[in-house]
């Protein structure tokens, strides 16, 4: 408050009993100093300039209008006060001086009081924009600081889906003869699901063979209190089989709990249609209440309930990975056909025998892919490898990245075609292609339904 660029006054504010003194004191002076040097004129209105009237003129700059009139009038009673005494002059032109007095003081003062109202509006203005500056700075500082603090969060921990259905797998491995792996695993997945769906209050609910929900949650998130098995938006999940929500509108305008108490119910349904668990979302933010959030949440409530249950159309086949393979390849046929999300399929078929291929291939597998290992009915050795949740883009640069791999350990001059590798690309995008993905295992690859089902 004390820079110079807060100080707008021409002068020291007129205020208190100093002002008044400092106007007395510098007429007094004014006029004394006139009787000392010239006693027979003290006001010099004979002289060639009345200097005593600076005495009113330097008051009204510095204090204004008030305080320069109550000067101009000290010096006119002076003037009064000596014609009394019997000095002539004064009584030949009185009127002159004391008009004149007056009107220079005046409009001096005026003039000063007009500017000292400008530049109190201008710091005033000057003030509240100080005021805004401070508080977009003190904002800035707080987004800054925020923005950092998100920065770090994200450098420290992998966010991606495929990550996190990563990790989430590698705990399920972990719970090796657990009889309920959905309970054991309750807190995890709604952890993922509240951090991808941003949600406040929610919990997560056992549903029996028979479509019944337990009241009793399995984990929660923020305060979910008691769950009431009869809501609306539970009963229209379970009809349903999907994930379903309040009007956005019911939501905006508070009549949300008139329908129901929750404003999302999502569904834990594996492939085969068999409902493990839902999730009961009682508050999430409205930025987060948008369809891609909702429907990136029934896209993790899938891929989540597939982890947890086994494919019974893939359990025909004697091959355990190519069960798990087949289970996964119908989960990412659902999610190009309910959410839009690409997949990739590869068929590498080895036209030689090159067991030390097989083990770079085996390498180089990402965290979320999957390989499967399987001799076609042309008797080459081959290898089925699934990239989920990856468009056609991607599956460039997964091919870019093997070629490179195989530059680095078999020489520049060798490629895949030149090592007699057949590479057979295949791209999930849009719904209702089973027949042409059978085409492509059955007929291209060379398989056959006991080692591939589709």
């Amino acid at each position: 408050m004390n820079s110079p660029h807060m100080d707008y006054s021409l002068a020291p504010r007129a205020s208190g009993p100093a002002s008044w003194l400092e106007t007395l004191l510098v007429s007094v002076l004014a006029i004394g100093s006139g009787v000392w040097l010239t006693p027979d004129d003290p006001l010099q209105v004979r002289g060639d300039f009345p200097w005593p009237v600076l005495a009113p003129l330097l008051i009204s700059v510095r204090y204004g209008f008030i305080r320069g009139l109550a000067s101009a009038c000290l010096v006119i009673l002076a003037f009064f006060v000596l014609r009394q005494q019997g000095l002539a002059i004064y009584a030949d032109n009185a009127p002159s001086f004391i008009v004149g007095v007056l009107v220079c003081t005046m409009v001096v003062g005026e003039v000063r009081d007009l500017w000292d109202r400008r530049l109190q509006r201008l710091q005033m203005a000057n003030n509240y924009r100080q005021y805004r500056l401070d508080e977009f700075t003190r904002h800035h500082q707080v987004l800054r600081v925020s923005h950092d603090r998100l920065e770090q969060r994200v450098a420290g921990s992998d966010q991606s889906l495929r990550s996190s259905l990563l990790g989430l797998r590698e705990s399920l491995r972990s719970l090796k003869g657990t009889a309920d792996p959905l309970a054991a695993m309750a807190d995890p997945i709604l952890a993922i699901l509240g951090q991808y769906g941003s949600l406040r209050v929610a919990g997560l609910y056992r549903v029996e063979e028979q479509g019944h929900v337990l009241p009793q949650a399995l984990a929660t998130i923020g305060v979910m209190g008691a769950l009431h098995i009869q809501d609306p938006l539970i009963s229209l999940c379970l009809e349903r089989r999907e994930l379903v929500s309040v009007r956005s509108n019911l939501t905006d305008s508070g009549e949300q709990s008139e329908f129901s108490s929750l404003q999302v119910c999502a569904p834990l349904m594996d492939t085969e249609g068999k409902v493990l668990a839902i999730m009961a979302v009682r508050q999430m933010p409205f930025f987060a209440f948008q369809e891609r959030t909702l429907s990136l949440l029934a896209l993790l409530a899938g891929h989540i309930a597939d982890l947890l249950s086994s494919d019974e159309s893939s359990l025909q086949l004697a091959d355990f990975d190519a069960q798990h393979f087949a289970q996964q390849l119908k989960r990412s046929r659902i999610d190009v056909q309910q959410h839009g999300l690409s997949a990739s399929l590869y068929f590498f078929e080895l036209t030689e025998p090159k067991p030390e291929l097989l083990s770079l291939f085996t390498r180089s597998q990402r965290g979320l892919d999957l390989q499967y290992s399987v001799r076609n009915q042309r008797g080459n050795d081959g290898l089925l490898v699934l990239l989920p949740l990856t468009s056609a883009e991607g599956a460039q640069g997964y091919m870019a990245r093997l070629q490179t791999l195989v530059h680095e350990h078999f020489g520049p001059e060798n490629s895949l075609q030149k090592m007699g590798v057949r590479v057979l690309p295949y791209t999930l995008e849009s719904a209702g292609q089973l027949e042409g993905l059978r085409n492509f295992l059955f007929n291209e690859c060379g398989l056959n339904d006991q080692q591939m089902v589709v």
